[in-house]
């Protein structure tokens, strides 16, 4: 039985192994497990506590957390989950974090994207609820709300803080309930729909579960609670979204102090396959109050637009739009003397005789000429998705160069510790595989070793039904000779008396036979006879 629950542990552990390496395809989500507590044990205050090695509570939430989790605290210290006992997670410190600095708040001028560095933001911000039922116990009266929840209007807020400073906001009221494992499926044709207007970034709002006191702060003398971000652990580009998480967190620390309760890294997808500046944020718990959450999601409208669009992000002022030429500006115009005119002319002539070729060309061949025209039309939405792809390849690959530059050593260090994990791994499965081979040939022992002391049993056995059956088989031979020889008399009688009887019957048939004869002879002669007579006459 022990063998057997050593074969289980590790098949599992071999299956989880395999889900965590197998890469996710970025047109599919990933599978997501039950990652949240249910409603039954948060009515019974079950939360899960995340501690390190001296016992202090690092992390009170309403997921939960599985081993190879991480945490990064409001302090930048990085723990990662070791084990896991029922609502206990047991972390080790791995190392402290060295956040993005962001600008001074003079330091640079409004509309620049301080690490982005794109030179034209698209000015837009998308928000949306996967789990809409959300709620805050002490403002809307229960955790859940089977419709628009409370959560609803902590993203109405985060959006208003937005729209303040003249970012356009994407939001989507979207309902994808119930709360359950398809939430997050439903909701990614939302996230795709919202992803289709380019924003610059896409947030998902939620509210965590756990007591009042985790989430509650203050900042300038009001009441706001803080907020965490999640990043999925289990899509192909969680290090940009991890990244992005910790240089938010940077610039929040710079704005509004502990105001980022910190950043969880779960295993999940969260939807965050989708695009690199895609993040989950819980806005408190069940236990705050929402208008605090409001308050607190508005603070952090200030730390998104500080991040994006500059520290434009006051108040009271409106980020200024990118400037543009005026419609009726004349264009520049440089000269580069004849041999610019003399190219010119000779690529005149060369177009105007390729025009005359292809004119002459479709003229007679009306069907190609067709083709073209669709293709024509089509031509300018094709350029247009081929510029903008393009560009924005070319305005991404420095930053993910930069990214690749910064997360190699944390690459190395994650694949070194997975590659020391699978070491781990390889002796036990060794182990259980030679465990395995003993079992079965102690089993087959066991069988032979039964066999052989049983062969003599066995063989008495046989022997004795032998006897027995040659003992008895006299006595059936003869009974079988006697029946036989009874059967061959009896068929011998029959048969004489059978012949016997054709005998006789022969006899009397050929008397009768015999008396005919004589009968029909003389009948025969008495008509000879007569015949004669009348012949005579």
């Amino acid at each position: 039985m022990a063998m057997r629950k050593l074969n289980l542990a590790l098949l599992a552990a071999l299956l989880m192994a395999a889900c965590c390496l197998a890469p996710a395809s970025p047109g599919k989500a990933a599978p997501l497990l039950d990652d949240e507590l249910t409603p039954e044990e948060l009515k019974r205050g079950r939360y899960f506590y995340m501690i390190d090695e001296r016992g202090r509570t690092l992390l009170v939430t309403g997921h939960r957390l599985r081993e190879g989790d991480r945490y990064l605290t409001s302090e930048n210290d990085l723990y990662e989950v070791v084990d896991v006992e029922g609502y206990l997670a047991r972390a080790r410190f791995v190392e402290k974090v060295r956040l993005i600095e962001p600008p001074g708040l003079s330091a640079a001028p409004a509309g620049l994207l301080p690490v982005q560095g794109r030179e034209r933001p698209a000015y837009k911000i998308a928000i949306y609820h996967t789990h809409n039922a959300e709620s805050y116990v002490p403002s809307d009266g229960t955790e859940s709300i089977y419709g628009p929840g409370g959560i609803h209007d902590v993203g109405l807020a985060f959006k208003e803080a937005l729209e303040k400073k003249g970012i356009e906001v994407l939001y989507s009221d979207q309902l994808h309930l119930p709360h359950d494992r398809g939430a997050y499926r439903r909701s990614r044709v939302t996230a795709l729909r919202l992803l289709r207007e380019r924003p610059d970034a896409i947030f998902d709002v939620h509210r965590d579960a756990a007591p009042w006191e985790a989430y509650a702060l203050e900042l300038e003398g009001e009441p706001v609670t803080q907020i965490q971000i999640v990043v999925g652990l289990s899509n192909p580009g969680t290090a940009t979204n991890q990244q992005f998480a910790y240089d938010l967190k940077g610039y929040a620390d710079r704005l509004y102090p502990g105001l980022i309760h910190g950043v969880l890294l779960i295993w999940g997808s969260y939807n965050q396959d989708l695009s690199p500046l895609a993040l989950l944020l819980e806005v408190g718990a069940h236990t705050n109050t929402k208008e605090s959450a409001q308050r607190g999601i508005a603070r952090f409208a200030d730390v998104v637009s500080y991040y994006f669009y500059g520290p434009s992000f006051l108040r009271d002022s409106r980020i200024a739009p990118p400037q543009q030429l005026p419609d009726d500006a004349p264009a520049g115009r440089s000269s580069y003397g004849i041999m610019r005119a003399v190219s010119g002319t000779v690529v005149s002539l060369l177009l105007a005789a390729l025009g005359a070729a292809m004119g002459f060309y479709y003229l007679n061949n009306p069907g190609a000429l067709e083709e073209l025209l669709h293709w024509w039309k089509a031509f300018p939405e094709r350029a247009a998705s081929s510029a903008r792809q393009w560009r924005d390849y070319l305005q991404d690959l420095p930053e993910k160069l930069q990214l690749a530059r910064r997360l190699a050593p944390f690459n190395l260090r994650a694949a070194w510790r997975r590659l020391r994990r699978e070491g781990q791994i390889i002796p036990r499965l060794l182990q259980a595989f030679l465990s395995s081979l003993l079992l079965l040939g102690s089993r087959m022992l066991a069988a032979a070793v039964r066999l052989w002391q049983e062969a003599p049993q066995n063989l008495r056995r046989s022997c004795q039904e032998l006897r027995r059956e040659s003992r008895i088989l006299p006595g059936l031979l003869r009974d079988d000779i006697a029946a036989l020889s009874e059967a061959a008399g009896r068929l011998g009688s029959r048969a004489a008396a059978g012949a016997r009887d054709a005998a006789g019957r022969l006899r009397r048939a050929w008397r009768e036979a015999k008396e005919e004869g004589e009968t029909l002879i003389r009948l025969l002669r008495e008509a000879l006879f007569l015949l004669r007579r009348r012949l005579r006459s």
